[in-house]
């Protein structure tokens, strides 16, 4: 019936042989201690044991992501300026950058929307690029992160802080947190798949410092509200309620006076400023506190009532996740006592994702089980079809490795997808066999004949879905990226799944239907009580 269809048969024929059967065409001892050995249907089991062992190994090889990267025709590009910084700063940052990425080939336009110490950059990218959103975004931040007195960095499709990795430690100890953070970024700086990684929006602010001397200003007859009043006028102003008013027509304008701005930033100025004491004099606040330049935190970030310090950084190019390798580093290993890692973002929506989809894969098996259970009425037979199961993601995960696509949200819908098509030609095998069966054909002749009525129909139906699937794993059309892995782990899954159930299913099946007959002996004296009857049958009570 065809080259294709002759060969199958022979291997069916082939993979079904049994010990007894070979011992039989076998006519001398020596043969028939060979044929004890050479229950081919034993070989194919071990087979189907060494497909799912590479399964496990090529699935732990690549590498895993949420969503996998989209190619884009546009980039944010962020700023952030040190804290301080003015707007004519800010503005000339940002106009450089402008200028740099107006020079690229890549980008069609580029404006910037600017604050007093960040800004965001729009770039629309032009359609006719040699490179995808993601390529330019790598090979240009080199020049971005070179900026000097300014963070700069692209806006990350992840959902974390804007980065392509954001790891976030929380703790109750502030110094203990901001300590663990600073080693993590040194030992991740070590790692090739990760670039400029830093402590993200908590950049130090300049600040004067006073620290009053709480003994010497209590013999000199000063008081701490009156500490804090002077400061306060002198630097900020004295709060409206206590300011003089300058009356207009409709409203009152509260009179602020403070110290010049230029004057503020000069140490003497502040050491110099009278503090009224309780007698009526003044002395120097220098005399009753300590002055001196420092630095404090520009915000404070907590996260369920801890102090949390967020570490960020970006891919290498050609890398989609570095979780192991961040997983492995030392300090990760043995966190500081009360310092706990945050699951937020990609990380959270990750590990929710991955729940989910294993419980929607035991739900939908143990579901197909079930329904198998009862219309064979028998239990082994469903066992057969849920194995094929784990025949399914070899071919996918074979065709994720030569594409270069990593683990993602598709191609997880791609292999519920194809559980589903697999489930379906195992039953269309098994179910034919036990139609045969129960008319009183063979158990080897019903699996044979399963195999040659059946093969036609299942190739026909893997035919028309790899066809249905290729202008999605090519993407004829538009941005491929997030529908493309799930056409290839399709593709690559349908094709080496069909052809390992047509050879693994049927001496599979061959094996559980002779230990049905087995066990059911066995069974029936347990289930009937050895087959004797207890005694005589109770009379009914009156």
């Amino acid at each position: 019936e065809g080259p294709l269809m002759d060969r199958y048969m022979r291997l069916l024929h082939w993979s079904l042989d049994t010990r007894k059967a070979l011992a039989l065409r076998g006519d001398t001892m020596k043969s028939r201690i060979w044929a004890r050995r050479a229950d081919h249907r034993i070989w194919v089991m071990g087979m189907g044991a060494a497909a799912l062992g590479l399964t496990v190994l090529s699935f732990a090889t690549l590498q895993f992501t949420g969503q996998p990267a989209l190619n884009q025709d546009y980039s944010t590009v962020k700023i952030q300026m040190p804290p301080g910084a003015t707007l004519a700063q800010t503005e000339a940052i940002t106009d450089r950058v402008v200028g740099m990425l107006d020079a690229s080939p890549d980008v069609d336009k580029a404006f910037g929307d600017i604050n007093v110490d960040n800004s965001n950059i729009y770039i629309t990218l032009r359609k006719d690029r040699a490179q995808t959103s993601i390529e330019f975004e790598r090979a240009f931040a080199p020049k971005l992160r070179a900026m000097p007195d300014a963070r700069v960095t692209f806006q990350s499709q992840s959902s974390g802080l804007g980065r392509d990795v954001t790891i976030m430690l929380a703790g109750s100890d502030p110094a203990v947190v901001s300590r663990t953070a600073t080693q993590l970024v040194e030992e991740m700086r070590g790692l090739k798949q990760l670039r400029a990684p830093r402590i993200e929006g908590d950049l130090q602010r300049p600040e004067i410092t006073i620290t009053p001397n709480a003994a010497l200003a209590a013999e000199l007859g000063v008081t701490s509200a009156a500490l804090s009043q002077t400061i306060r006028i002198a630097t900020q102003g004295d709060i409206d309620q206590n300011a003089a008013k300058f009356s207009l027509s409709d409203r009152q304008i509260p009179i602020r006076v403070m110290i010049d701005a230029a004057n503020r930033t000069r140490l003497s100025t502040i050491e110099n400023l009278p503090v009224p004491t309780i007698s009526g004099g003044s002395v120097p606040l220098k005399v009753v506190a300590d002055i001196k330049f420092g630095a404090g935190p520009s915000i404070l970030r907590r996260y369920n009532q801890n102090r949390r310090v967020a570490i960020g950084a970006d891919f290498a190019p050609g890398v989609v996740t570095a979780s192991k390798e961040i997983d492995a580093l030392p300090i990760m290993k043995t966190l500081p006592s009360g310092v706990e890692r945050v699951s937020f973002g990609d990380d959270k929506f990750q590990s929710e994702m991955l729940y989910n989809f294993l419980v929607a894969v035991v739900s939908g098996v143990l579901l197909v089980f079930a329904v198998l259970v009862l219309l064979y009425k028998r239990i082994l037979p469903p066992f057969v079809n849920m194995g094929s199961l784990l025949l399914a993601p070899l071919g996918g995960a074979i065709a994720l490795h030569l594409t270069g696509n990593p683990i993602s949200m598709p191609v997880l819908i791609g292999l519920l997808m194809l559980l589903g098509i697999v489930a379906k030609n195992s039953i269309l095998l098994i179910d034919f066999a036990l139609e045969e069966m129960n008319k009183g054909v063979d158990t080897r002749t019903a699996i044979i004949d399963s195999g040659h009525k059946r093969a036609q129909p299942i190739v026909m139906t893997t035919v028309a879905m790899v066809a249905g699937m290729l202008p999605i794993a090519f993407s004829f059309s538009g941005d491929g990226s997030w529908r493309a892995p799930m056409g290839i782990v399709v593709i690559g899954g349908l094709i080496l799944s069909t052809i390992l159930t047509l050879v693994i299913v049927p001496p599979l099946f061959s094996l559980a239907v002779g230990m049905e007959a087995r066990m059911a002996p066995w069974l029936k004296s347990r289930l009937t009580n050895g087959g004797e009857s207890s005694g005589a049958v109770p009379a009914p009570a009156e």
